[in-house]
């Protein structure tokens, strides 16, 4: 993980930045990926306030935290995002209640070649069962990134509606809605 160091009216050591990569290192198995992290370090008067900013690919935590000591202080904001980056995690990969308990459903898909189609006689090729399972949209943007599939089927946990999310040859979502 590159940390990024700012120092107000304090000067870091070498030291000080090993010390920070080391325990900053321990919150590298809760992101996928590291987008950014800064680590701001001030002192005012006989105070040392320590900001840290985590961004990941699906989340992002901060904290700050303000001792009379540089490493105590470096050790709440770390004990912060690491308390704050497990939640988010958690949030990601556990299910929020049991199957019997959402109201899930499975629709069958159906993938139909293309060369049955110009004949005007389509032919199934594959046939899959696909979860139906309430949440929002977000959760379903975030649920279709970390899988390989091109499609989400799923209930909108405000409207209680069947949509589709898509993924678009230029990388980005489409949503089905339907109308009744």
């Amino acid at each position: 993980m590159d940390l990024e160091f700012i120092a107000r009216n304090v000067e870091l050591s070498e030291r000080d930045r090993a010390l920070a990569r080391k325990k900053f290192g321990r919150l590298a198995k809760y992101f996928n990926a590291v987008l950014e992290s800064r680590l701001t370090v001030s002192q005012e008067k006989h105070r040392v306030a320590v900001e840290a900013f985590i961004q990941g690919k699906d989340f992002e935590v901060a904290a700050k935290s303000e001792t009379p000591d540089w490493s105590s202080s470096l050790q709440e904001v770390v004990g912060k995002l690491e308390e704050q980056a497990r939640r988010h995690k958690q949030k990601l990969t556990r299910p929020k209640r049991e199957r019997a308990d959402r109201g899930e459903t499975t629709w069958s898909v159906s993938v139909v070649e293309r060369e049955s189609v110009r004949k005007g006689e389509p032919k199934v090729v594959e046939t899959r069962h696909v979860p139906v399972v309430p949440m929002t949209v977000d959760e379903a943007a975030l649920q279709l990134e970390g899988s390989s599939d091109d499609f989400i089927v799923f209930r909108e946990a405000n409207s209680d509606r069947i949509n589709v999310l898509y993924r678009r040859r230029d990388q980005t979502y489409g949503l089905v809605t339907p109308e009744f």
